[in-house]
């Protein structure tokens, strides 16, 4: 996927897993797509299907991390889960059901969501696992 001109990716963004980043960048590319639909006023079958596939992408990503990070033996992976949770949940109310119908988020809303939520996510508590689970590493290198 193309950088996403809405949600561009930055290097302090990065967890130091290959696979991690490249979901975190698929993510920063939908909810760019999404962002550009909801602000260009597109159809709702465009914005549906957008807001369709950030979700769903989301829910795989958050998948396979807490996969990586049970395989891992991370100590936090509980807690892990239930971030991802309560994120998921905040994404879903991003799209609700109106007294006309369906409505979905501002572009304003969007990007509050994708900077306060899923990229403050990557920085605060995925970088954090990820450090815990290198030192783990170095220190059962080291003992043995």
């Amino acid at each position: 996927m193309q950088p996403s001109a809405s949600f561009p990716w930055k290097t302090e963004y990065t967890v130091g897993n290959e696979s991690i980043d490249e979901q975190h960048r698929t993510l920063l590319e939908l909810a760019g797509l999404l962002h550009m639909a909801v602000a260009a006023g597109q159809g709702y079958k465009i914005i549906q299907s957008a807001f369709a596939a950030l979700v769903k992408y989301t829910d795989e990503h958050f998948t396979a991390e807490e996969r990586f990070w049970t395989d891992a033996r991370s100590g936090g992976v509980e807690q892990h889960k239930r971030l991802h949770r309560q994120i998921t949940e905040e994404l879903l109310a991003l799209r609700f059901e109106g007294p006309y119908g369906v409505v979905f988020c501002t572009p304003n809303e969007l990007t509050n969501w994708v900077e306060h939520r899923l990229i403050a996510h990557f920085i605060e508590e995925d970088q954090d696992v990820y450090r815990s689970l290198s030192q783990g590493a170095k220190r059962r290198r080291a003992s043995s």
